[in-house]
């Protein structure tokens, strides 16, 4: 008898063992908090993200009424003056040097930034312009830059270092980069539509539209080619929404990522150089990466909900734009080189951008376009 009851009393200690092992690991209070206000409010954190979308687009629209442009150019975009001196040991005070320049030259633009190392001044760089950028008188304003320099330390001329970029050299540089930029994207939804498409026609119908587009964009200087494009490329936006939704979401949430990354950028004031455009091209494919990722772990993998998989893909996305984050800091604060300062800064807005049009505006899509499926 007292054999059985020790049998007993195992057989239920071994059952109680199962039963808490079988049961799923209680989560804290606040991660559940999260899990609910993320998977019941996707769609008012959507119209959040949109909100946003719509302050960047009138951002940069205040930019273009004011300065003819939907950024603030910097000398290798609108041609001007570049001037570097190295000042190791004999610190300028910025301030001062920009306001000797704006009392000699009151029609020139001048943009002077401090070049430092480790929180020490090793040089400042002026950027330049006139009213023309004619040759002439951006000799004339060169002279002047390094007379006023002189008065600031003596033997400035042997320290400097100029480079000048005519309107007509800037205004080429603009309109290749920008080409650059537009083409990116029509081959970048080509290559998304090619793997999210339905069918091998629609997948061949669309990479000759993008073919044909990023040809009538290359030859945009022609006025027909011009409207061509647009015509063309406001089509090409129809066939991807009405034909695959998840390609037209990737899409979207990469023009929303580098949309508000200008206006940003506008709102700082910050001139761009074609090294800045260089940055936009990276960050279009950093965007398309984590969109990507997003989408094959919702689409082509199975087991789970929706939800469950738009989790393991945050997990993993997060992870990813932390590390290259940490990296664009580091070499934001580390590096001496203006080129390198800029890239980093602009990829760095950039991925915080990328975050919130992910993993919500991209997000939200998918789940609205799942749910209307079902």
């Amino acid at each position: 008898m007292v054999d059985k009851h020790k049998r007993l009393r195992k057989a239920r200690k071994r059952q109680r063992i199962r039963q808490r092992k079988a049961q799923p690991v209680a989560r804290t209070s606040r991660r559940q908090g999260f899990d609910k206000f993320y998977h019941d409010k996707y769609k008012q954190l959507f119209l959040v993200t949109i909100a946003m979308l719509v302050f960047a687009v009138l951002v940069i629209g205040h930019t273009y009424m004011s300065t003819g442009s939907f950024f603030y150019k910097g000398v290798s975009l609108a041609g001007g003056l570049t001037i570097t001196v190295a000042t190791e040991g004999a610190p300028l005070s910025v301030q001062a040097v920009e306001t000797a320049l704006q009392g000699a030259f009151p029609d020139a633009d001048f943009v002077v930034r401090e070049v430092s190392e480790f929180g020490t001044q090793i040089g400042v760089t002026i950027e330049g312009s006139t009213v023309t950028n004619s040759q002439e008188s951006l000799d004339a304003l060169e002279k002047g830059i390094i007379g006023i320099l002189d008065t600031f330390m003596s033997g400035a001329a042997a320290k400097v270092s100029s480079e000048v970029v005519g309107p007509s050299l800037g205004a080429s540089f603009f309109q290749q980069t920008t080409k650059a930029v537009l083409i990116a994207f029509v081959f970048m939804g080509m290559v998304v539509f090619l793997y999210f498409g339905s069918t091998t026609k629609q997948k061949a119908f669309v990479v000759l539209v993008s073919l044909l587009e990023g040809s009538l964009i290359w030859y945009s200087g022609n006025t027909i080619a011009f409207f061509a494009a647009i015509l063309l490329g406001i089509c090409i936006a129809v066939l991807y929404l009405r034909l695959s939704m998840p390609s037209a979401a990737v899409i979207i949430a990469a023009v929303s990522t580098i949309t508000f990354t200008i206006a940003i950028v506008d709102l700082m004031q910050m001139r761009l150089s074609t090294a800045g455009v260089a940055a936009f091209l990276m960050l279009i494919g950093y965007s398309v990466d984590t969109d990507i990722l997003l989408s094959t772990r919702v689409l082509k993998r199975s087991g789970g909900t929706v939800y469950d998989r738009v989790k393991d893909a945050l997990t993993t996305g997060l992870t990813m734009t932390g590390t290259t984050f940490i990296a664009t800091i580091v070499a934001f604060l580390f590096t001496k080189s203006t080129v390198i300062k800029e890239i980093m800064l602009i990829i760095a807005i950039g991925l915080v951008a990328d975050v919130l049009f992910t993993w919500i505006q991209n997000v939200g899509l998918l789940r609205w376009h799942l749910e209307r499926k079902q």
